[in-house]
């Protein structure tokens, strides 16, 4: 006997007719699970239950033959729907079930991350405009305050307190011009605002480094959290990450400038984002290419680990690398 598997149902088929017959429920939503299941390569509940009707069951699908069935190329005879009661709007709704489940299930947490990292990389080229401008500003009254105290301190000042005059700081000799009341309105602000944003471009880096912690553990010990959340943005994933050999992770973020190697025949990169890490621009540039290369050997381990098999191997890179 022959298994045969369609969309609304599972039959045993001998010498062209139907012997016994296992028909899906006439709803779109039970159809629609029964044909995710098949594309997951699981067996049915259906299939299983026929299966054991009949000693020897030979079957078209490798998925079924894992299952015990007999495979063979002989395609069987077609099964009409409609003649057991089975429509095309049935299918059609059951596809478009199929098809939004789908799409549901392949946007993950690393989707997430990718726009995250893509947000974070546009909020910091803001946030450096808007200081940039309020220096611009606030130093038409009061350039000297720049350089007394850091970037944060500084929008906070402006913001809280406005004119020099009402700072929590020794009393200025400075020259800047008066600041009346409207134009200091406007700087704080202003510089309210460009506090805002930074205060959001530091809970997406903390939402990135807790996510990339999440995703790939290893490769975020290996190389800081927002290097991890890079690679693996650039890679499509962790398990992307995993597949790609070690002179790819070396180069990602380096594509610009290994397309015009390819294009124009200039010097190759030797690094992408991994120039980010510390033991790469620190290193002499005689020696980035080979720091590079070694650095992106481990994190594919590390990848590879984060993907699979789900262990710790980080500090152990990490002594391999710091050891060599």
């Amino acid at each position: 006997m022959q298994l045969l598997t369609t969309w609304f149902g599972s039959f045993l088929v001998d010498e062209g007719k139907v012997v016994h017959q296992r028909l899906f429920p006439k709803d779109a939503d039970a159809i629609a699970e029964r044909l995710g299941r098949i594309e997951d390569w699981k067996v049915l509940d259906e299939e299983r239950e026929l299966m054991s009707l009949a000693e020897e069951v030979f079957v078209i699908e490798p998925r079924l033959e894992r299952a015990g069935g007999n495979l063979t190329k002989d395609r069987g005879p077609f099964l009409d729907p409609t003649a057991f009661g089975y429509g095309p709007d049935l299918l059609h709704a059951a596809m478009v079930r199929l098809a939004r489940g789908r799409i549901r299930r392949a946007t993950g947490p690393e989707d997430h991350l990718r726009q995250a990292i893509g947000a974070l990389d546009e909020i910091l080229e803001q946030e450096n405009a808007l200081l940039e401008r309020l220096r611009e500003w606030y130093g038409l009254h009061f350039p000297e305050l720049a350089q007394t105290v850091d970037p944060s301190s500084y929008v906070d000042l402006i913001a809280t307190h406005g004119r020099r005059e009402r700072m929590p700081l020794p009393p200025p000799d400075s020259v800047g011009a008066v600041l009346g009341e409207p134009e200091e309105d406007q700087l704080m602000a202003f510089a309210a605002l460009a506090k805002s944003v930074g205060e959001r471009r530091k809970a997406i880096e903390g939402y990135v480094e807790h996510s990339v912690r999440e995703l790939a553990p290893n490769v975020a010990e290996l190389t800081g959290p927002m290097i991890a959340a890079r690679l693996v943005s650039l890679a499509g994933g962790v398990e992307k990450l995993a597949r790609a050999p070690a002179g790819t992770v070396q180069l990602l973020g380096a594509e610009r400038a290994l397309f015009r190697h390819l294009r124009s025949g200039s010097r190759p990169p030797k690094h992408g984002v991994l120039f980010q890490h510390p033991w790469v621009h620190r290193s002499p540039r005689w020696q980035r290419g080979a720091v590079a290369r070694a650095f992106a050997g481990r994190i594919s381990m590390a990848a590879r680990a984060d993907a699979y098999t789900k262990r710790r191997i980080a500090p152990d890179l990490l002594k391999d690398l710091e050891g060599a």
